[in-house]
Order: C-alpha cells, then structure tokens, then sequence
C-alpha cells in the first residue's frame, strides 16, 4: 500500500479551512482557491452508482493529478459552498449530468497522503445512486468511461487509494 490515511475535517470546518488556504496558496480571479502549489488540497470523490454498478471515468492528461487513471468524478473544493453542491457542479461540469445536491450524501471526509500524488488530499467521499443509466457527456478532462462492479475495480489502472474512498461511499448505501 503506498498510500496513508488520517483524519480529515468536519464540513463545518471547511469555510475557516478554505479561508487558511486561500491566504496561504492565493486564489484566482474568480476568487477560487489556487491550489497549483499547494501540498493540500480538499476534494470531492463521487461514486455513481445504477444497480450494481460503478462508474468510472479515465483522467486526461495536463490535469492537477492522476493523469491517464481511472477515477471517480472530482475536484477540488476551491469555493465557499456545502460539498454536496460542490459535488452536483462537477457532475455537471464532468459529465453533464444535472444532480440536486440534496440527492448527494457526503461521507465524512479522511485525509489522504498517496505517494503516487503530488500532494495530500482531504477526501470528501460522496455517492449518488441512480435507478437509470444516465447519458454520459465527457469533458476536457476524461477521455473514456465505463460502468463496471466493485469486485473488477483491479482490472482497471487506478491509483491504490481510489478503492477506498469507492468503499467510504459505498458505506453511504
């Protein structure tokens, strides 16, 4: 295992934390947090789930992390708002799938250090269960997606800690 899990933040803590970092590592124009150089950073991992099956997208490459992997829709948590909203605007933005935050259920979080990565993650799990297989837009950062079960994860180049945080989301069930 080249990965370490501990402990992550509260939700209710996350305003006051995104205030530290947007001092510490700057933030854009818009007013997003830049976490170009940062060595942590919050993120939303989301598991979709339809009947017995996950889906998975694979990371482009020029992105933050996990180039050419398969993954969980994410993204950084670079802006003041709940993490279930967080989480509908990367369905959204991702893979064009339109989600009311209130269908979202959110984990609590785990920080994660992955040698594979350039930095340390405060991993938000979520989970949406769908009861139909929606249509899958990619954007710029996928290149293909697959629906496949927990039990094939293995087959698929993932980096060590994306089963967990399947797992974490899955618990939500």
């Amino acid at each position: 295992m080249s990965y370490q899990i501990s402990d992550g933040i509260l939700e209710s803590e996350l305003s006051k934390w995104l205030t530290k970092a947007g001092q510490k590592y700057g933030k854009f124009k818009d007013g997003r947090v830049n976490y170009t150089d940062a060595d942590i950073a919050p993120v939303v991992m989301i598991t979709v789930v339809c009947g017995n099956k996950i889906l998975l997208a694979k990371r482009g490459h020029g992105l933050a992390d996990a180039e050419g992997y398969w993954s969980t829709i994410n993204g950084f948590i670079d802006e003041d708002k709940p993490v279930a909203e967080i989480a509908a605007q990367e369905l959204k933005e991702e893979i064009s799938l339109e989600m009311s935050p209130l269908k979202i259920k959110v984990g609590p979080s785990y920080t994660v250090k992955n040698l594979q990565e350039k930095r340390s993650y405060i991993i938000f799990p979520c989970l949406v269960k769908l009861d139909a297989k929606p249509e899958i837009v990619l954007d710029h950062e996928h290149t293909e997606f697959t629906w496949t079960k927990r039990g094939r994860l293995e087959q698929y180049h993932m980096l060590d800690d994306t089963s967990e945080t399947i797992d974490a989301a899955l618990r939500l069930l």
